[in-house]
This record gives C-alpha cells, structure tokens and sequence, in this order.
C-alpha cells in the first residue's frame, strides 16, 4: 500500500513539474521597443515604430501587452493590445489581440517550445476575414524577441505569406 501511495505521489508531483502556466511567458514582462515591418521584402512594405509594454493582469492569471506605435511613413498612430492566459485544459496559452484600426479580434492559440525557445501561434480558424495566421515567436534572447507571421487564404492562394516582422528589443 505504501509503494501504490509513493507511486500515486510521484505521479501526480511529475505532472505538475511538466505543466506550464503564466508564469512561463514572464521573459514579456517588462517594456520594449518595437519595430515592425508589415509586408517585407514586398512593394506594399512599411514600418511601424513604437513600444510595448506587458505586465501580468487581472491578479496574475493574463499578461496584458498593450502598444503604440507610428507608421512611419504617413505619422499615424496605432493602438493594439495582447490578452494572454493559460488554459491547462488545452496545454496552450490563449492569445486575444485588439486594435483601434481593426474591428475584428484575433484569437490565437501559443504553443510554448521551451527546447527552441521559440512560440509557434496559430489561429484556431480564420482571422481576417477568409486568411489563416500562423507566426513564431523567438526568445532565445531574452533581450529581443522576434516575431514573424505568415497569412494564407488558402481556397485561393494556398500558399503561406511572410506579412510581418516584429522586433521587440527590451528597455526595462
């Protein structure tokens, strides 16, 4: 019976190292400087500069990452914010974005790779009216993250393109 009971115990003490949480994202918390590129390497390209800045939420169970920036090439501002939370039921981190110049929320699913030190995102269906999302987001450094996304419409194109580099370089 005690060898059933220290078995059950080691089990259950496993599954919760092996489990992750919030706090698994805390290389966010802090402000940055972000500068992303939308549409690189294409005729449409343009940046927008500006910083973020995240912090846990609601008692610690989200990270909100809220940001401003300009688009360089016209001066206009842009507004966007993060909702980030954990749902252990999924293993996944939930990802809900806003913006002021967009009517449509993003949810996003983060699947966190501590080994490549990377989170892959994807859109559990499609975001922007018929396109599909998905993206990677390094944090080999833990002083500049690295988002890239990629946006498919994939009844007409089928085929995924680069839409945005983000460059989060931390300030504090």
């Amino acid at each position: 019976m005690q060898k059933l009971l220290l078995l059950l115990m080691l089990v259950v003490l496993s599954s919760h190292a092996f489990s992750q949480s919030i706090k698994d994202l805390d290389f966010l918390i802090g402000t940055w400087n972000v500068e992303e590129t939308i549409y690189p390497g294409t005729k449409k390209a343009y940046q927008e500069k500006g910083t973020r800045t995240c912090e846990y939420y609601l008692n610690g169970s989200f990270i909100k990452c809220e940001s401003e920036t300009v688009v360089q090439k016209n001066g206009k501002k842009r507004y966007y914010a993060y909702l980030i939370n954990y749902d252990q039921s999924e293993n996944c981190f939930h990802a809900t974005n806003l913006a002021n110049d967009f009517p449509l929320q993003g949810q996003f699913k983060w699947y966190l790779d501590k080994e490549n030190e990377e989170i892959i995102a994807i859109t559990p269906k499609n975001v922007i009216e018929d396109r599909f999302f998905r993206a990677t987001i390094s944090f080999a450094n833990k002083n500049k993250l690295v988002w890239n996304g990629w946006a498919s419409v994939f009844v007409e194109d089928k085929a995924w393109k680069h839409i945005f580099t983000d460059i989060a370089t931390k300030v504090k």
